[in-house]
């Protein structure tokens, strides 16, 4: 049997490197757990059991093992499959996992309304630390529900190196794991004798025992049974293990030791940089040349910032070098922090910092800063707080699809009070942006950056806070563009014109506060007003300036070019744009829809 299944590893394996290597996507992850999920799928029932990943970018394998393998090579391309679980892609999906901190509270509800059936959780080591699977946890052990085993995942990574206790905690328990696993059998034995006192003093002695020498003397109290397997890779070690859990009552946690990128040598040698890859070349395991980004320029303005003054922090959530710290974490270790997945207190702790006058810039993607706007109310914006955040990957992300797009934050950072708000246009913005940040004690200050290769304007105007800029000068319509749009509306500018649409473009990267002068006194000459922007069209940018013009008397219908879904699914960002008609000819067609009143 071990034959088989060490075959059947080998061969997705391949399977992954090739698709992949094509599609990019979650490599490490997955190639980590390649024998945890071919052995899950050997004892559990993946048709009756409920099975949950924590998070889905560990879950390529699963999809392989149910009902989607001869799909698997469409994977993050768009109309293929999803690069995360997703109930409306398959039966087998029972819950979206696009987040981490989701699957263990989700598995709560799942067991306690299925109560016949075993929820088996599957959970990263960096998730466990997550604010969300902790209070999780602390319920089920409260509630003693032992149809739950949580399985959890310790590869020593999170997209880079974890951080914090637990992580510690978990090696101290994967290391007396063999301890632990002889004192069930131990238990067993003890069971069996019928003499109370030869009983009581083993028992006693097996409980002193245990509080030297392992962890799970406290973590006992929490209502768990443990166990671990610390050769997570080997199907002989790991099958025994998981059909021993299978058959007892829980709840239980069952810690495997796991490599994250095995068997292929460029991604067990760089964990980080194949954690969450690129198409590359399966023979060098290089990715292919790529554009520069915002974040690479975020990066090093940031870094060029930090030399000159010694009050600037940086903390981010897991996110170190995706959102371009890297260096600033090589030369600044003690001033960039990495608080692991949890936003909601690098939120807090940034405002911390800030009551203590540090200069905290907050680097999180848009879709992870969801995760804590509580504290962004609470904390930061009630005592009007200068921190700095650096909203990455804002609008369409491309192919880690809709748990990913970020196309909601600019709405709710225009809702908070206090919050100033700079989307920049250009690369050159975005440092003069950083520039401004510095020294900004106004309140809370947000730059939102794209992801998308860096655009900038010959003899550009300086960016001011409160001023927009006219970058073309024509007449009948004005396109207030913000963000990336400035871009893609002078991209069509010419073609625009050929049809008769003459136009003045204007550059809006100041959206909070706006450019009230502007809207004042300037737009009342233009016959259409187009307020474009690469966020979810309820409560945008545009909704601010049609308060704004409600508010002042001025009776003028605003043209808003939007996001008209929040729900955007996975593919390439210029496909996803064109589809949603904020890019090339099928943005023009909505703009001639508004100007000559017809539709193609």
């Amino acid at each position: 049997m071990s034959m088989e299944l060490t075959e059947k590893c080998k061969e997705i394996r391949k399977q992954l490197i090739e698709v992949v290597s094509k599609n990019g996507g979650h490599l490490g992850p997955n190639l980590g757990v390649v024998e945890l999920t071919v052995c899950l799928n050997e004892v559990f029932n993946f048709k009756e059991d409920i099975v949950l990943f924590d998070v889905g970018h560990q879950a390529y394998v699963y999809k392989i093992l149910t009902d989607r393998d001869d799909k698997f090579h469409t994977i993050r391309t768009r109309g293929g499959l999803s690069p995360f679980l997703d109930p409306s892609e398959s039966t087998y999906d029972h819950f979206i996992s696009g987040h981490a901190g989701t699957a263990l509270a989700a598995g709560v509800g799942f067991a306690t309304a299925n109560p016949d059936k075993k929820v088996v959780v599957i959970v990263g080591d960096a998730s466990i630390s997550n604010g969300h699977s902790l209070e999780a946890l602390n319920y089920i052990g409260y509630k003693k529900l032992d149809n739950i085993l949580v399985i959890v995942n310790d590869n020593d990574m999170s997209i880079g190196e974890n951080v914090g206790f637990i992580s510690k905690f978990l090696k101290k328990v994967i290391s007396s794991g063999k301890y632990q696993n002889f004192r069930e059998d131990v238990k067993t034995f003890i069971n069996k004798i019928k003499a109370n006192r030869l009983k009581n003093t083993l028992e006693r002695m097996e409980r002193s025992l245990k509080g030297y020498v392992t962890p799970f003397y406290a973590l006992e109290s929490l209502g768990f049974r443990f166990f671990s397997v610390s050769e997570g890779n080997n199907i002989e070690k790991l099958l025994p293990m998981l059909r021993k859990t299978k058959d007892l009552k829980g709840p239980i946690i069952l810690l495997v030791k796991t490599e994250k990128g095995k068997g292929y040598c460029f991604a067990e040698e760089n964990k980080e940089k194949f954690h969450g890859i690129a198409p590359f070349n399966i023979e060098t395991g290089n990715t292919y040349k790529s554009s520069v980004s915002y974040s690479e320029i975020f990066g090093n303005k940031i870094l060029d910032l930090a030399r000159e003054d010694k009050e600037i922090y940086t903390l981010s959530a897991a996110m170190i070098k995706g959102t371009g710290l890297d260096k600033f974490s090589k030369e600044f270790p003690d001033r960039c922090i990495d608080t692991g997945i949890a936003e909601g207190f690098a939120v807090t702790f940034a405002a911390g910092l800030a009551r203590s006058q540090k200069k905290p810039y907050v680097c999180i993607y848009s879709t992870f800063i969801q995760r804590a706007i509580s504290q962004l109310i609470h904390d930061i914006s009630i005592q009007n707080l200068p921190v700095r955040f650096i909203i990455d990957r804002s609008g369409i992300v491309g192919e880690d699809g809709k748990t990913h797009n970020g196309i909601y934050d600019l709405s709710f950072f225009l809702t908070i009070q206090n919050f100033t708000v700079l989307c920049p246009t250009t690369a050159k913005e975005l440092e003069e942006a950083l520039e401004l940040s510095k020294d900004f004690n106004s309140g809370p200050l947000v730059i939102r950056i794209p992801r998308d290769s860096v655009f900038n304007i010959e003899d550009d105007k300086p960016l001011e806070i409160g001023r927009w800029k006219e970058i073309k000068k024509g007449s009948k319509n004005l396109f207030i563009a913000t963000g990336t749009m400035l871009k893609i509306i002078l991209e069509i500018h010419e073609e625009l014109k050929n049809r008769g649409i003459d136009a003045t473009i204007v550059s809006a990267a100041s959206v909070k506060p706006l450019d009230e002068n502007y809207l004042l006194n300037y737009i009342k000459e233009y016959d259409n007003i187009f307020v474009l922007e690469e966020n979810y069209v309820k409560n945008s940018f545009a909704t601010s300036i049609l308060e704004f013009l409600n508010d002042n008397g001025i009776n003028k219908l605003i043209h808003r070019i939007a996001l008209d879904s929040a729900i955007i699914p996975h593919g390439k960002r210029d496909e996803l744009l064109t589809e949603e008609r904020l890019k090339g000819e099928s943005l023009i067609e909505r703009i001639e829809e508004f100007v000559y009143g017809r539709k193609k």
